[in-house]
């Protein structure tokens, strides 16, 4: 079912936050030209300790990403973790404090992929990536009803894009998967796109389409590769979605959760009040992104547990 966020206001730390983000980011017009300010702004504002008993190893073939790892893992249960960054910029580096966060507490080791970023590398070279990194978790060995799926923003997408382009493969699908403020249509064309446009601390709506042409290169936006909301989601395991009831990005999980249990799928929608797009990425620093991930370590085994 879907949950509301909590009636009270945001914490302190989420205002001030959002003030930031307001101040900063949503101001600013993107061109091409500034991506790769932005890529190293990301890089140098975003370094963070991993948790006490978590490490990190990063690999480069055939598949390029990092492990996460705590002494003693649940033997066989993986995290395939997909960055946000509008699909140009963000690293297994940069989002470490979410994928560390879920080492810690699931017990899982967590893969965090290094897929290809545009304009460089435009779609589908970030899904061609995460297929590969599908074959080769299970070419390792780890059973696909035993890998759960997470990401946020355009990592979030992209893990819906790998369970369809899987399904239509022919090639198993994973446990489960776990989307912070996914983003699952790339037209920009949902409601929210007008309705929160003064509440969204992060961005404006022509940011993002810009971020999307980039990614696209051309190609259709509506294709469920590109746009999974506007794909047939029948048989897909259980989706766990986060998304802010203030964010542009609101519709993008709500349309998915309604049109994802039409078809069948198991869905846990939480829509929390007044918090910017994506706020784990603010764990430590925000308690809502620290409840977030807790909550949802906890649905992850409960449902493991169950399966």
């Amino acid at each position: 079912m879907t949950r509301p966020g909590p009636d009270t206001q945001p914490s302190l730390q989420a205002r001030l936050i959002s003030r930031g983000l307001r101040s900063l980011v949503k101001p600013r017009h993107i061109t091409r030209a500034d991506i790769p300010l932005i890529r190293a702004l990301i890089a140098g504002l975003t370094r963070s300790q991993l948790p006490n008993g978590v490490t990190a190893e990063r690999t480069r073939l055939p598949v390029r990403g990092e492990w996460l790892r705590v002494a003693h893992p649940r033997r066989g249960r993986v995290l395939l973790y997909f960055h946000g960054g509008g699909f140009f910029c963000g690293s297994p580096q940069t989002h470490r404090v979410i994928t560390g966060r879920l080492a810690e507490l699931l017990g899982y080791e967590v893969f965090s992929l290094d897929y290809r970023l545009a304009p460089e590398h435009p779609f589908p070279a970030a899904l061609d990536d995460a297929i590969a990194a599908w074959d080769w978790l299970r070419s390792l060995g780890y059973r696909p009803d035993r890998i759960w799926l997470g990401g946020d923003s355009a990592g979030g997408g992209l893990a819906l894009a790998l369970m369809l382009a899987c399904r239509d493969r022919g090639l198993p699908l994973p446990a489960g998967a776990l989307l912070f403020s996914p983003w699952t249509d790339l037209t920009c064309s949902l409601p929210a796109y007008a309705e929160n446009i003064a509440r969204c601390a992060w961005f404006m709506p022509e940011q993002v389409a810009f971020v999307a042409d980039t990614y696209v290169a051309g190609r259709k936006k509506d294709d469920p590769l590109v746009s999974p909301i506007y794909g047939d989601l029948s048989g897909l395991p259980p989706l766990l979605l986060h998304a802010s009831d203030s964010e542009l990005l609101r519709d993008d999980s709500v349309q998915l959760a309604e049109r994802a249990r039409a078809r069948g799928v198991t869905v846990q929608l939480r829509l929390w009040h007044g918090l910017p797009h994506a706020w784990p990425n603010f764990a430590g620093l925000m308690p809502e992104a620290d409840l977030c991930l807790a909550e949802s370590a906890e649905a992850i085994l409960h449902l493991s547990a169950t399966a």
